[in-house]
């Protein structure tokens, strides 16, 4: 077998590359995915406002270290978005894999992992039902 690279002989190969290039190559890849954005240029404020385009969406709630009401010794905190209405009910954000796929609003909220997915999540979501009771301009 011939390294596709150097042209020389080798007897194993690694994507048409002996083993030296194929390294090589994949360090290049990994250092051209390491570039990130500096975070340091960033309002994190001004981040959020440009996110968060609806004010129903700033009257979310993104709880890093939820737990339900009535805990079993094995239930761990999770990360979840609640919207709270007037009356003191509230509602939490899901996400579906099933036919329906996307965020909807039910009793139970899902896990959004860390207050940054979270944020993108209700950036994509769609407003909680009986929004319009909370915030009558609401869709008009």
């Amino acid at each position: 077998m011939i390294c596709k690279t150097c042209s020389k002989e080798t007897d194993r190969i690694c994507n048409d590359e002996c083993f030296e290039c194929a390294k090589v190559s994949q360090d290049a890849w990994q250092k051209r995915m390491s570039i990130r954005q500096d975070a340091s240029r960033f309002d994190p404020q001004k981040l959020i406002n440009l996110m968060l385009t609806e004010h129903w969406m700033h009257e979310c709630k993104i709880i890093p270290d939820y737990m339900p009401p009535y805990p079993s010794a094995d239930t761990r905190p999770t990360c979840q978005i609640h919207y709270i209405y007037k009356d003191g009910s509230d509602t939490g954000l899901r996400f579906s894999n099933g036919p329906l796929q996307g965020y909807f609003w039910d009793i139970y909220g899902d896990d959004f992992r860390s207050p940054e997915l979270a944020l993108v999540a209700l950036s994509q979501a769609p407003p909680p039902t009986r929004i319009d009771v909370v915030i009558p301009t609401h869709g008009r």
